[in-house]
């Protein structure tokens, strides 16, 4: 015997939209339904009434007094008679698969009587019902932090499929709540163990008018605020380091998202705790040693400048190690400032092996717990040492960086890298945006882990390094600019950018915890192409490799794969590279197929 679904429909005030919610319903191509319409005491003269009882029998409709949204879920509850709850607000409306995909995926999932719950992608639709817009939910993010359902509000009622048992369990809706009474009990089923499945498909469409209980009720904020403060902090904290790293930085994360929302007393809540860690960090800020690596060949007057950054520092507790790559140009005047600051050290290495080789030598030397990379073309502003690392030991973060000041010869622009937080290796790979001069490591976890630049991949080095840590760490983003970065220094010429693109293609493919990213890697190969093409004014078509449009989005979005060429190709013939690249293309492929 199938699966039987109960749609409730509870309506109040809603003769304006109710027809086409229970049109919805019955246009179901699930047919193991029964269609429950509550009229919660509107006061329309009946006009409810009519509406509901001119379906006849094709719906059961029951009357009751107006006692608030949560009372007639309740009610629905006793009067069902299916196996599964399917809640339709009256002014929203359902596509016709629904109910037959989420019972489909139950079945083919072999979830059926389980603790799952199911819910899904939605449209946005105005008072008219046009089309405003399309809530695709981060299906990647669903599955690898399926708390975030709730912490990140990706739960809308009207896509749910919840097992009754649930319900007996967790018992029903709090009617004490008139806005927060379905987060609230959504809640205390996955605490219960039951586990909210995305299913990325859209499956309903949610009304936005003036009329909405989020637009009329004033208990919206006063219940919303005080239920993400309780949520927030229930998490257990085994959970909050696992979402983000940290406790630190699931507060900052969980912050960023209720700033958005309306319920500003919840971020300003998770700000408290932030700066309340920090506080506390701020104990063991004096007493941790940062060590500075700043290498240079030539352009002494610049080095200079930088060096002067460093001593202008408020954090005093740091080591400056100055790691001269072979220059031919007087050093002298650096000598000279060392001679006035025993915590300047100057290493000077007889040939140039590239700036990878400076910094690992940098690296071999430090006695800091952390360290900061700044290149002689940069300058770091007076707290950079002290807010990143106060922020780095709060967090437990193994690298953080922060946002910078971009400097041209009229202006400085702020460049907001710093909003980039948490688990972006996939934007690393298609586009690293963090400038080298706004790094810190944790020197401990580098060494523990042998972990050094790629001396033999100098245009892609940095980000190779960044891609080898963050691969078991989030990164802790700063939004604030506390370095200056001069414009010309982070162009690269065509031909620069072509081997940069080569070389992390190669780096993540022969990295075994990185290989998973197939799509970016697509990406980049068609990025290559695009940028090969456009230096040999050649037909891009005649060489794109795996051609998807927009990597970072996690899916293809065009289905168009076309082969390599020969010749580019056989400008990957090292390091198994060759090979590797021709079995992402078969996965990729054999995904198209599916």
């Amino acid at each position: 015997m199938s699966t039987k679904v109960t749609i409730i429909i509870p309506v109040y005030k809603g003769k304006k939209y109710m027809r086409e919610a229970i049109d919805s319903a019955l246009a179901q191509t699930y047919k193991n339904l029964e269609i429950l319409v509550i009229n919660d005491g509107s006061p329309d003269n009946g006009a409810t009434d009519k509406i509901a009882r001119s379906y006849g029998d094709k719906v059961r409709y029951i009357y009751k007094e107006n006692g608030g949204v949560s009372t007639v879920l309740n009610m629905a509850l006793k009067e069902m008679t299916g196996d599964y709850f399917s809640w339709l607000s009256h002014d929203d409306v359902y596509y016709p698969e629904k109910i037959e995909e989420e019972v489909k995926y139950l079945e083919e999932h072999n979830l059926v009587g389980k603790k799952a719950i199911l819910y899904s992608d939605y449209d946005l639709i105005d008072k008219d019902s046009i089309l405003i817009t399309k809530s695709i939910k981060p299906h990647k993010e669903t599955v690898e932090k399926p708390e975030y359902a709730l912490l990140r509000g990706h739960i809308n009622g009207i896509t749910l499929l919840i097992p009754k048992r649930a319900f007996d369990e967790c018992g029903n809706f709090d009617e004490k709540l008139r806005c927060a009474q379905d987060y609230e009990l959504w809640y205390r089923m996955m605490k219960a163990g039951y586990d909210f499945i995305h299913i990325p498909k859209i499956l309903a469409k949610s009304r936005v008018h003036e009329n909405q209980v989020t637009n009329t009720n004033p208990k919206v904020e006063s219940e919303g605020n005080k239920f993400w403060i309780d949520i927030t902090d229930d998490i257990p904290y085994e959970s909050k380091v696992r979402l983000e790293g940290s406790e630190y930085n699931y507060y900052k994360e969980m912050e960023k998202f209720l700033r958005e929302t309306t319920y500003k007393k919840a971020a300003d809540h998770c700000l408290k705790k932030t700066h309340e860690m920090e506080k506390q960090a701020e104990k063991q800020v004096p007493k941790t040693k940062v060590s500075v690596i700043l290498p240079f060949y030539n352009n002494i007057d610049l080095v200079v400048r930088s060096v002067n950054s460093v001593l202008d520092q408020t954090h005093k507790n740091y080591e400056l190690l100055l790691i001269n790559n072979g220059s031919k140009d007087d050093i002298s005047e650096i000598e000279n400032l060392i001679k006035k600051n025993k915590q300047i050290k100057l290493i000077n290495l007889k040939q140039n092996k590239g700036e990878s080789n400076a910094k690992n030598v940098g690296i071999d030397n430090a006695k800091g717990e952390y360290i900061a990379f700044l290149d002689c073309y940069s300058e770091f502003l007076p707290t950079k040492l002290e807010v990143q690392l106060k922020q780095m030991l709060a967090s437990s973060s193994k690298i953080g960086h922060t946002s910078y000041y971009k400097t041209t010869s009229d202006k400085n622009e702020v460049i907001n890298t710093g909003i980039e937080n948490g688990d972006v290796v996939s934007k690393i790979i298609w586009s690293c945006e963090i400038s080298p001069s706004t790094v810190m490591v944790d020197r401990k976890y580098i060494e523990e882990n042998n972990i050094r630049f790629e001396t033999k991949n100098e245009t892609a080095g940095d980000e190779c390094f960044y891609l080898t840590i963050l691969a078991n760490n989030t990164l802790l983003g700063i939004d604030e600019a506390l370095s200056t970065v001069p414009s010309q220094k982070e162009e690269q010429s065509t031909e620069e950018q072509l081997d940069r693109l080569k070389n992390i293609m190669r780096f993540v493919l022969n990295n075994s915890k990185l290989q998973k990213y197939n799509y970016e890697l697509a990406g980049l190969a068609n990025n290559y192409i695009k940028t090969a093409t456009a230096l040999s004014k050649e037909n891009a078509d005649d060489e794109i490799g795996a051609y998807i449009d927009s990597p970072t989005s996690q899916k293809i979005k065009n289905s168009k794969l076309v082969k390599l060429t020969k010749r580019t190709i056989s400008s990957f013939k090292d390091d198994g590279f060759r090979s590797t690249f021709k079995k992402i293309q078969r996965k990729v492929k054999n995904k198209l197929k599916k």
